[in-house]
């Protein structure tokens, strides 16, 4: 008899891949290891010079250490997982697939608008956007000050950045591309689904296992045999 088990494996997404790899891009460029010049969004070097890496790079920089970067990393961690732990349980790879949508949509948004050179913060707001969607009348606490719905906590977001000093067309970019995946995926009903390459080497692995028969007593069933004598 053949059994087929699930075999976990590690979420790519945020445990710990994607806040890592934003801390040691942050340290890179603060240590000077890395210039700022090759990482940032430049369509132009990225179509005219193949800087391909330079799509991915631009979403990982939260910029230089201090608070703004503390509460992005605590924002990213936590909803990421959140979401990754929820509406794509077990699809790691439909995961990427969503963000990498959302990155198409954020560079061609930002494009439009004359270019932002990183457009990590924007893509943080896609991320709690699409959380919120799934609990929206969810209560959510904000720093114990006020309590919201889950639905408004981007727009909060949006708020806090503007009160640190910040601009606020990323994050409402963000909250753009994360309304085009939902209003595409669960208004729509467009299956937006991973390439079957990367289902296979991020979702979990279903194992085929040989589950040997046992008797009532724990011993193995070696068939039924000859009689003595027989």
């Amino acid at each position: 008899m053949r059994a087929v088990l699930t075999q976990p494996r590690a979420s790519v997404c945020t445990r710990p891949n994607t806040s890592t790899a934003a801390l040691l891009s942050t340290v890179a460029t603060q240590l000077g290891i890395v210039s700022l010049e090759l990482i940032y969004l430049d369509l132009g070097k990225v179509i005219g010079g193949l800087e391909l890496w330079r799509l991915l790079t631009n979403l990982l920089f939260f910029g230089g250490f201090g608070m703004p970067f503390v509460f992005n990393m605590f924002f990213l961690i936590r909803y990421s997982q959140g979401l990754e732990q929820s509406r794509f349980q077990g699809r790691s790879a439909d995961y990427v697939w969503c963000l990498a949508a959302c990155a198409v949509v954020l560079t061609l948004a930002s494009s439009l608008l004359g270019g932002f050179p990183f457009l990590a913060p924007a893509m943080l707001s896609s991320i709690v956007y699409l959380w919120s969607r799934i609990s929206p009348t969810q209560p959510l606490s904000i720093f114990g000050l006020f309590t919201v719905q889950s639905f408004y906590f981007p727009w909060v977001l949006v708020m806090i950045t503007v009160l640190m000093g910040g601009s606020p067309i990323p994050n409402l970019l963000g909250i753009l591309a994360g309304h085009v995946y939902y209003f595409l995926v669960d208004v729509q009903g467009f299956q937006l689904r991973a390439p079957q390459f990367l289902r296979e080497a991020l979702d979990d692995a279903p194992v085929p296992t040989t589950a040997q028969y046992r008797g009532a007593f724990g011993g193995y069933n070696w068939g039924g045999g000859q009689r003595l004598g027989g």
